[in-house]
């Protein structure tokens, strides 16, 4: 019953998600600080959506009376992503992972990406940047996503999956997740049969390539063996699935109505670029 309603649930809110609208812009914009995301609904300050330091959190589900109703009659509490994820033995990393810093410092950087956005990349490369003048123990760095090909749902659930498998070693899997992304986009347009990344083999070029997510098991330290790549891999698919609930949540509490965005301490920058994000922090 617990997962029948966990996925009715994602089921009526990601068909409204906030990446299905597209993105806009242009890769080399997001580098010269052309506005990425709308300003922000919700001025709250930092870690409104962080279980680590909150135990109940924000809910922007609008429910119709029906609905109501319905769950009333078979005896449901009060709907919250918390109280439905939390049999998860990760459910925290999954609805927050945090790839830098203390989860419990006290700034916060939410990055929300769209791996089929080619300027996803330049957004992350421009908190990579920023991450460099940051200090891990009064600033975060979490990461979520909700792509409109759907294989980039896997990708974000492996980083998930790395941020307390591998610590320390998210940031650099984004990095080369984002960047072969858009490279084998550019590859398959190039040899004329570009196509959306729906399962793991459609993002590849070559019949020898292995899928963006197989081909970075075996860089991280330790790497995953072989007979875990299966396990692992199946875990993505799920926790990426939890992480792309709690990031349409995200876009509705911020005001957040295109893909890539990042919020400082509740806001939603306008112009994403490293300079901004460190100056957000300061």
């Amino acid at each position: 019953m617990r997962g029948l309603l966990v996925s009715t649930i994602l089921l009526g809110v990601l068909l409204s998600g906030c990446g299905a609208a597209g993105t806009g812009g242009s890769a080399d914009a997001v580098d010269r600080g052309v506005p990425a995301a709308s300003s922000s609904v919700s001025d709250g300050g930092a870690n409104a959506f962080n279980p680590y330091l909150r135990e109940s959190l924000p809910n922007t589900r609008l429910m119709s009376a029906e609905a109501v109703q319905m769950l009333g009659k078979l005896g449901a509490r009060k709907q919250s992503i918390e109280g439905e994820a939390a049999y998860r033995s990760h459910w925290r990393e999954e609805i927050y992972p945090v790839v830098f810093g203390d989860p419990r410092a006290p700034r916060e950087i939410l990055v929300l990406l769209d791996f089929a956005a080619p300027q996803s990349e330049k957004v992350w490369k421009a908190v990579v940047e920023a991450s460099r003048s940051l200090s891990p123990r009064q600033c975060k760095i979490a990461v979520f996503g909700n792509s409109r090909e759907n294989y980039g749902t896997d990708l974000l659930g492996l980083a998930v999956w790395i941020s307390y498998s591998r610590p320390g070693q998210a940031m650099p899997y984004l990095s080369y997740a984002l960047e072969r992304w858009n490279a084998v986009k550019a590859e398959q347009k190039r040899s004329g049969g570009a196509k959306p990344f729906t399962n793991e083999y459609d993002a590849t070029a070559k019949a020898t390539d292995f899928p963006i997510h197989y081909g970075y098991l075996t860089r991280l330290r330790p790497p995953v063996p072989a007979r875990d790549e299966l396990a692992v891999a199946r875990y993505c698919y799920d926790a990426g699935n939890v992480n792309m609930y709690q990031t349409v949540q995200l876009c509705r509490y911020y005001g957040v109505q295109r893909l890539p965005a990042v919020v400082v301490d509740g806001k939603a920058l306008g112009r994403v670029s490293a300079g901004a994000i460190v100056n957000a922090v300061k």
